[in-house]
């Protein structure tokens, strides 16, 4: 899509939208839904050169500038202070929204401000995990979705979903259509980088290849157990003797078996929070990068191992496809699943890389601001824009609300 088509489109003469986004998921260390949230806001910024934007966050947010139209509102209320997470979103921001008068609300976590939102909403349904596995989730967010997801989903005055297994799952359970696919994109650094790159940061860990590589938080949905467990099998009848299983993620809950695990293994190695350029110099190096969820509502880090290079092993649900394409290797997400992807992985030949431009995320921005501003731009083909979106030493302009 030509970028300044869409500009055009978006910027009809004395249009100034004023869009409000839930801010909450955002900060220094993106992962998820916060890098959904951060790389949508950047593109729409891009698309929609005569918006305002307006963050709503409980606590401060250490964030790059994107553009000067960017406004961060913090809640320093008492009561604020005090509310959890998702009660916050809920009582607070629509409140909050309406000070700023904002035209559209984009509820890109999955919740919606209940309480005193009085302006077009737009919410983003990311997975059904309190539907389809609920016991795997932390219990303050199983008690938040249980009670405030159907009701946001009845407010919302658009949905819009990350992927078109979500929206099945979404239609067939719930009884809501989306309006649209918003899919994740991929940024320019995940591309395939040299063996110098993958070695210089393998050094700064104390670890060499060969090795294997997996991408999550530490919780029961991810796979961690039986990964843990096929690979150590795997060592112990030679059949990967020299490999280590590199896992790259920070805790999360109901995480402590997980851990046992893999203190159990001197082959096992932690190495929690990696920036993108490293982890596309991890992605590149390894014999396999396996991903065994249960369920996603998509599967970011699939997509991210494709674009480097890497032959990825992960669960076969339709989520998880869409990810991997014909790529992947499809396995069931146990011990002995994870073990047949891993012998097929490490002896195939290695796929070509997808092009990360294939992904951009202009073209997902484009449909969420269609659906935000309830407006059609089909007649328009955007492209990667010109680099526009570079992050700035500075943070965003932040404002406490009281």
């Amino acid at each position: 899509m030509d970028t300044r088509l869409a500009a055009l489109r978006f910027a009809e003469p004395g249009s100034r939208p004023r869009i409000g986004i839930d801010g909450r998921r955002l900060g220094p260390k993106l992962k998820g839904i916060g890098r959904y949230v951060w790389e949508l806001c950047k593109a729409l910024d891009s698309i929609l050169p005569a918006a305002q934007f307006f963050l709503y966050s409980p606590k401060p947010l250490n964030l790059p500038v994107i553009s000067p139209r960017w406004s961060l509102r913090v809640d320093r209320s008492p009561l604020g202070r005090r509310l959890p997470n998702n009660l916050w979103l809920v009582a607070r921001v629509g409140m909050l929204s309406r000070r700023d008068h904002v035209d559209a609300f984009w509820a890109g976590t999955g919740l919606l401000p209940l309480i005193g939102l009085k302006t077009r909403s737009v919410l983003t349904v990311h997975d059904l995990v309190h539907r389809v596995a609920p016991e795997t989730m932390n219990p303050h967010a199983l008690w938040a979705s249980r009670l405030f997801f159907s009701r946001s989903l009845a407010q919302a005055d658009a949905i819009v979903s990350i992927s078109a297994g979500t929206a099945h799952r979404l239609e067939a359970g719930f009884s809501y259509k989306a309006a649209a696919i918003v899919r994740p994109g991929l940024s320019a650094v995940f591309q395939p980088r040299s063996a110098s790159q993958t070695r210089a940061v393998l050094g700064r860990y104390g670890v060499r290849q060969p090795y294997l590589l997996s991408v999550s938080t530490w919780e029961p949905r991810k796979g961690l157990q039986p990964l843990i467990r096929a690979f150590r099998g795997m060592q112990a009848e030679g059949l990967i003797p020299n490999h280590k299983l590199l896992l790259v993620g920070e805790r999360g809950w109901k995480d402590s078996s997980i851990i046992e695990l893999a203190r159990d293994s001197e082959a096992v190695v932690s190495l929690g929070f990696v920036d993108d350029a490293s982890l596309a110099a991890l992605y590149s190096g390894a014999d396999a990068f396996i991903y065994p969820s249960t369920y996603e509502g998509f599967g970011m880090p699939v997509l991210e191992a494709r674009a480097c290079g890497a032959r990825v092993v992960t669960s076969d649900i339709p989520e998880l496809r869409e990810a991997g394409n014909d790529d992947a290797i499809y396995v069931a997400p146990t011990e002995q699943g994870i073990r047949s992807g891993i012998s097929l992985a490490v002896e195939a030949a290695a796929p070509k890389a997808v092009d990360w431009r294939d992904w951009n995320w202009t073209l997902s921005a484009s449909v969420l601001a269609e659906v935000l501003l309830n407006r059609s731009c089909a007649e328009s083909k955007l492209a990667q824009p010109a680099n526009r979106m570079a992050r700035a030493a500075n943070p965003v302009r932040e404002t406490a609300l009281t």
